[in-house]
């Protein structure tokens, strides 16, 4: 079945009628005490946000409408309350309130008169309140997006991404809303499609309510205080690790009308979550059928066998033939032969130094979060990430971007190594937690003497006491050395150069750039002008 038929069924089996919600808004003589309480609760650190949930939902069915009796519910908790802390809380409900912030509670699946909610049997007592900002109270059926994390470097033929892109693709746009959040890539796509596009959206904020907008901020822009937003903490310390995230995942189940499911591992949170709300309280679910074998899909599997009442089962979209990557060069490019040197014997390689590219999991260097987001979600519009992508986009901007990370100090720098291609292996290797390389066989070689006359000089190597002893002039080359591997950077025979260097200005005699293989080196020729040679390394296991 495809998307768009699978769509069709699971909306008419939507189990909210259109217009109405799941949430119910306080009214002010209770949400008042609340936003007090939280403000006040808030200030104890050690309190923990499940306990502050417990506390808060116990004061909404204590019924506090007034002062007196916010004081009396507070004096059985704590016995005694500096005034201070008092009014500072009092000031800041005030100040939740003229900001638009609202409390919010799960409607109740039986009885409770509006504004005076009970837990619904469908959700776990935690959370009993939520916060919300712009919180829209009658949206279109919700559909939520889920899918387990994956790793950073992302595939353009993805199949997860490519349901993905297909699957927004073809909603309607008015009939449906997205029930969004943040904090994995997933998320974040859909997050953003639906501002791109103008769909109306929910987000669920695995962090506390007031600080919400510098997260959203990287996804929006100056319009993230526009997005509507609920969370189950308003201000103060979260819950432990991880509980947050597994919370997000539940509360936004529970939320939506409908779920799209593109990959779910087997044995995980995400998975249980599914499970148990699909068993306490069906949703309409469209499962992309897997393909293959795997325990990065196999909950899909899981979910189509255990509930086919109201699981709909669409197919991937169709497999790519592996199509010719994304070329930066002009249309009216054709390479010159002469500048193409196939042969590692025929450069002096101890003349140069050598900027090492790597893979990369993200935007590129000057790329904000949203733009790459964006070009994910284009249909063929994502050039890949590999180290010899990176090399192809360094070529065309004819840059190499300086960097500060891991360097001491704000003075960004381009590295270099003494170390050829040839002896890679005595620095290479698998970092299992980055899923990468440390170096890889691709990258620019400048000759060492044209690298001095721009600046470019050895590492310093030292402890930390030493780098306050060196001029501020030179101290863009200084490394942290200490002793064993993790400390020790010695081997890397490392150079640094302060500031971007332009790659324009040198000429095919001063540098070239360096691929694994003559294959690449013509695929290389393919997609870039690149200006100055290109020496394939033939012959040599990496």
């Amino acid at each position: 079945m495809t998307f768009e038929k699978a769509m069709r069924f699971a909306t008419a089996f939507a189990g909210r009628p259109e217009g109405s919600s799941r949430l119910i808004r306080l009214e002010d003589e209770l949400a008042y005490p609340v936003l007090c309480a939280a403000a006040l609760l808030g200030r104890f650190k050690k309190l923990r946000g499940f306990e502050k949930q417990r506390l808060l939902a116990g004061l909404v069915k204590a019924g506090v409408r007034n002062e007196e009796d916010l004081r009396a519910w507070i004096g059985n908790i704590y016995s005694r309350v500096h005034k201070n802390k008092w009014d500072s809380s009092r000031k800041r409900a005030d100040e939740f309130l003229s900001a638009g912030i609202r409390v919010m509670a799960p409607e109740a699946s039986c009885g409770g008169a509006v504004g005076r909610p009970l837990p619904p049997a469908d959700l776990p007592e935690c959370p009993g309140i939520l916060f919300a900002k712009g919180c829209p109270s009658a949206p279109p059926p919700l559909l939520a997006v889920f899918n387990s994390r994956k790793p950073r470097l992302v595939s353009p033929l993805s199949s997860w991404l490519e349901g993905l892109r297909s699957s927004l693709g073809a909603l309607e746009h008015g009939k449906i809303a997205l029930a969004g959040s943040t904090g994995t890539l997933t998320y974040d796509l859909a997050s953003v499609f639906a501002h791109r596009f103008g769909f109306l959206q929910l987000l669920v904020a695995p962090f506390p309510l007031t600080e919400t907008e510098p997260h959203f901020h990287r996804l929006f822009g100056e319009k993230a205080a526009d997005i509507p937003v609920i969370s189950c903490a308003l201000c103060g310390a979260p819950c432990p690790a991880k509980l947050p995230l597994k919370c997000r995942d539940r509360l936004l189940a529970w939320l939506s009308d409908l779920h799209l499911v593109l990959e779910i591992r087997s044995g995980g949170n995400l998975l249980a979550v599914l499970e148990e709300l699909q068993t306490r309280s069906p949703r309409p679910r469209l499962v992309m059928k897997p393909e293959g074998t795997g325990s990065g899909n196999g909950g899909n599997r899981i979910l189509l066998r255990k509930f086919p009442k109201h699981t709909v089962g669409f197919n991937p979209p169709g497999q790519h033939q592996p199509a010719r990557s994304k070329s930066f060069a002009p249309a009216n490019f054709s390479p010159s032969s002469g500048l193409h040197v196939t042969r590692i014997n025929e450069v002096a390689l101890r003349d140069y130094l050598f900027h090492y590219t790597r893979a990369c999991g993200g935007p590129w260097p000057g790329q904000t979060y949203r733009q790459y987001l964006l070009e994910l979600l284009e249909p063929d519009g994502l050039p890949g990430r590999s180290a010899f992508d990176t090399l192809l986009r360094i070529a065309a901007e004819g840059l190499l971007r300086a960097h500060c990370r891991m360097v001491r100090g704000r003075t960004a720098v381009v590295c270099w190594s003494s170390l050829h291609p040839k002896e890679l292996s005595l620095i290479r290797k698998w970092r299992p937690g980055l899923a990468r390389w440390t170096v890889e066989p691709y990258g620019v070689a400048l000759r060492r003497d044209l690298l001095r006359s721009l600046g470019a000089k050895p590492a310093i190597y030292g402890s930390a006491q030493s780098y306050s002893k060196l001029p501020e002039s030179e101290r863009f080359r200084f490394q942290l050395s200490g002793r064993g591997s993790s400390a020790g950077w010695r081997h890397e025979r490392e150079w640094r150069s302060a500031g971007d260097l332009a790659l324009g200005d040198i000429r095919p005699g001063q540098g070239f750039y360096f691929v694994r293989s003559a294959g690449e080196a013509e695929r290389f020729y393919d997609r870039v002008e690149p200006g100055l040679p290109v020496l394939a390394i033939n012959g040599h296991n990496f």
